[in-house]
């Protein structure tokens, strides 16, 4: 197996690790595989793994989990985490990914869109590049100041109580 990506998500709170191991195992061809280190062993994403036809190997290595993903020429795209990204409350900070903020609360794209965020008007571009990118990414990218950047997150937030 060739691995193709090594990613490390210690420190990164749901659903931002499940979203990041998505996205990279769209890439994947037969005989290629992932590596992801984690502070947790990816529970709640081994059942969607196992789903999409994707065979893995999960180790505990000190205080990091490295959970190995290959694709034997069988596996399909995982389209939908479900209850993986929903798992928890969604706290919104300079963490939180873009993706995710959106699809728990939809109106946060018209706050991002006016905020100069206007690749997401492209719903390609919402399917993809938002489902890389932090919020704190998305404000170095976007060039914003840390007092728009600040009135921004307050303002993610009041959707978020509503």
């Amino acid at each position: 197996m060739n691995i193709k990506a090594v990613l490390d998500l210690r420190g990164l709170k749901p659903p931002e690790p499940a979203v990041r191991i998505v996205e990279a195992l769209k890439d994947l061809t037969k005989g290629e595989g992932i590596e992801a280190i984690g502070d947790k062993p990816f529970k709640n994403l081994l059942p969607k793994l196992e789903e999409a036809g994707y065979k893995y190997e999960l180790k505990k290595v000190g205080d990091a989990y490295i959970l190995r993903i290959w694709n034997e020429g069988n596996a399909k795209e995982i389209s939908e985490l479900g209850e993986v990204e929903c798992a928890g409350e969604l706290e919104i900070n300079e963490d939180t990914n873009v993706g995710a903020l959106i699809e728990k609360y939809p109106k946060a794209l018209e706050v991002l869109i006016e905020y100069g965020f206007t690749p997401l008007k492209d719903e390609a571009l919402r399917k993809t590049l938002a489902r890389t990118i932090t919020l704190k990414e998305a404000k170095e990218l976007g060039n914003l100041s840390d007092g728009e950047f600040k009135r921004l997150l307050e303002e993610l937030k009041k959707i978020k109580v509503k």
